[in-house]
């Protein structure tokens, strides 16, 4: 009961970790939305846990949390790493008052699709990023972004030839599939473009991410980097976002 929603249903949205004005602020703007419906909000990263197993016992569907990645009582990261080790599916939207690139380095290995800047949000910009990475597309921008994915992909934690090893495993088509993934390209466009059904498309990104020990698709897309089996996706990722929207990371 958890992941991409289904066609015609609301996406569900759980918030972590906020102090309750930022909360009570996103609570307001998703509101708005008449395509989002607000599940609730967790203390931490184990609340949440808590909170959507209880979701999901009453057939509530979470497809999307939002968090911070620190902020002196939650640390969000964290909150971000139980949250995909329990529900691998559910996209995780990161928001920070931080520049230190090393919070992006740390969210993206935790497994966080989408990073946003809080000083430069607005409230189109939230509601976007919250659809985008709920469709699986991923959801950064800006040069502190491309300058932390660069280190992650000259110095992964694990060697090429490690990285090279499990990106063996791939089917020919699951490589077909983290190409497009590296694209930024959503599970509808990647099925439109193999010619192959939506549902097939989920089940490879599923595999790929799985082969992968990847977090999110994005780890995915620089894991994949990292092994050469696609150019850096950097350029990709701009490519996929609205160039009209400096908000977005």
């Amino acid at each position: 009961m958890t992941g991409k929603k289904p066609a015609n249903e609301k996406l569900g949205v759980m918030t972590i970790g906020f102090s309750p004005v930022v909360r009570e602020g996103l609570q307001a703007i998703m509101a708005k939305d008449e395509n989002i419906s607000v599940i609730g909000d967790a203390r931490d990263g184990d609340e949440a846990v808590r909170n959507i197993k209880k979701a999901q016992d009453r057939g509530i569907v979470v497809n999307v949390v939002l968090t911070e990645t620190r902020n002196g009582k939650v640390d969000g990261v964290q909150a971000t790493r139980l949250v995909k080790d329990e529900f691998p599916e559910i996209a995780v939207l990161v928001l920070t008052e931080s520049n230190n690139d090393s919070y992006v380095i740390d969210a993206i290995h935790a497994g966080a699709g989408g990073y946003i800047f809080l000083k430069d949000m607005t409230q189109e910009i939230l509601l976007q990023s919250i659809h985008r990475v709920g469709e699986g597309i991923m959801q950064m921008k800006t040069e502190l972004l491309h300058t932390a994915v660069e280190n992650l992909i000259q110095n992964g934690r694990k060697t090429l030839a490690e990285r090279t090893a499990e990106a063996a495993h791939l089917t020919e088509r699951e490589v077909d599939v983290l190409r497009l993934m590296g694209n930024g390209d959503s599970n509808k466009v990647m099925a439109e473009t193999l010619g192959i059904t939506l549902d097939t498309v989920k089940k490879h990104v599923r595999n790929v991410i799985d082969k992968l020990q990847a977090r999110s698709r994005t780890h995915a897309a620089i894991i994949a980097a990292q092994a050469g089996i696609v150019g850096n996706p950097i350029g990709h990722i701009s490519l996929s976002q609205s160039e009209t929207k400096p908000g977005i990371v």
